[in-house]
């Protein structure tokens, strides 16, 4: 069974979910379970009843939850069930979060409408989406970094640069 961790980017988990969720009719796609979330009544009261620990972890999205009126992901994943219950097909999304005291983070997911054997052209009753995220440094931290690395750079010794003999300057002119 393969992970999230086997993947180096978050388009290839999202690429390879739709592509496992392509193959198996439109069931359910059992790899990737960390960062999978499953949603019951997409186009209702859109409650979680399956989340990965991955999710749960960063996100504090577990199962029993509904997806209205909570804010950051829960927004996100509120309008790609209401985008798959207007056109039962894939929704890629992407979002970036930004949460008070943290890092802002980017998310790039793809939601799958489940078959369950139904008439593809009705509203799923189940939606299974795939989520994979980067934090990046909010820009209070990115400025107090580059403060740090400034004030070290000017403390430090000043080395005296060497002539870089590659340079054209520098460098003799060759007889033909």
């Amino acid at each position: 069974m393969s992970s999230a961790a086997d993947l180096p980017n978050e388009r290839r988990l999202t690429g390879a979910a739709h592509d496992l969720w392509q193959r198996s009719g439109g069931l359910n796609v059992a790899e990737f379970a960390d960062n999978a979330i499953v949603i019951v009544d997409p186009a209702g009261k859109a409650t979680i009843i399956r989340a990965g620990a991955a999710i749960e972890a960063t996100f504090g999205l577990a199962a029993g939850m509904r997806l209205n009126g909570l804010p950051g992901l829960a927004t996100e994943l509120r309008a790609a069930c209401d985008l798959i219950a207007f056109d039962p097909q894939p929704v890629p999304f992407e979002a970036c979060l930004a949460a008070p005291g943290r890092a802002c983070v980017l998310v790039r997911g793809v939601a799958l409408p489940l078959s369950e054997g139904r008439d593809p052209d009705m509203i799923p009753h189940l939606v299974q989406i795939f989520i994979n995220w980067r934090e990046l440094l909010d820009r209070a931290a990115t400025t107090r970094i580059r403060r740090e690395i400034g004030t070290a750079l000017r403390i430090a010794a000043p080395n005296p640069t060497k002539a870089d003999p590659f340079m054209l300057k520098n460098a003799r002119k060759l007889p033909r």
